[in-house]
């Protein structure tokens, strides 16, 4: 039986396997708290309990000079579990720069078509094909423009207007930007202003969702932002 992984221990093995393969060896747990911004101490009692869990190794490194002053270091790198655990997480992954433009094309496609016709037949044409366990990055890309077709339903609150000009304006980070937009919807979903069957799959899949978006690198939150600019435009 797989254990459960709390949203903050995804967070921190996440970072961790980015800082890995952007470095090749294994990370102090310093290191990765200055990334996190978190205490040492902090990162590195996560870091135990995730080795507990069998999703990270400790490795003792000693010092560069032999015999030279100071103690060994911990340092940590993440097992082929903890890489599994991710990607069954994030759903499945694209490979390469060329699959995630034939998403993003799809989907602008899919809203050009849609441009003079019944917005409600393009969510469903959007929500369709999101599976019932696992919410990829694809799926996450149909999610969120979902969101921000839906908010064109819906009459110009202050709320739904400062997220838009947020996308489009870059006044946050990405990060906060697509936050802002799915937790935007969750709130509309629990008032029920979303359209139903969005409403209905957002807040029935809310853990998944967020699971999904917390572990997404730099790269891929940058693409995501990228698409959803363009939605906006559209």
């Amino acid at each position: 039986m797989s254990v459960k992984l709390t949203r903050r221990q995804q967070e921190v093995l996440s970072k961790l396997l980015d800082l890995y393969h952007e470095g090749g060896e294994p990370i102090h747990y310093t290191t990765l708290a200055k990334h996190l911004r978190i205490s040492p101490v902090s990162a590195y009692e996560m870091l135990r309990l995730l080795e507990a869990h069998g999703m990270v190794e400790a490795e003792h490194q000693r010092p560069d000079q032999p015999g030279g002053p100071g103690r060994p270091t911990i340092a940590f790198r993440p097992t082929l579990a903890a890489v599994r655990r991710l990607r069954t997480l994030a759903g499945s992954d694209l490979r390469n720069e060329e699959e995630w433009q034939q998403v993003k094309k799809r989907i602008l496609q899919q809203i050009e078509n849609y441009r003079d016709k019944d917005l409600e037949s393009l969510l469903d044409k959007l929500l369709e094909h999101i599976p019932g366990e696992n919410v990829s990055l694809p799926n996450l890309a149909n999610i969120t423009t979902a969101i921000l077709l839906n908010l064109n339903l819906m009459d110009e609150h202050e709320d739904i207007t400062n997220v838009r000009k947020a996308f489009l304006n870059r006044e946050l980070s990405v990060a906060a930007s697509i936050s802002a937009l799915i937790g935007l919807g969750f709130s509309l979903a629990i008032s029920k202003r979303l359209y139903f069957r969005l409403g209905s799959l957002l807040l029935s899949r809310a853990g998944q969702i967020l699971s999904a978006v917390s572990t997404l690198n730099a790269e891929k939150l940058n693409r995501l932002a990228d698409l959803l600019r363009e939605v906006v435009r559209a």
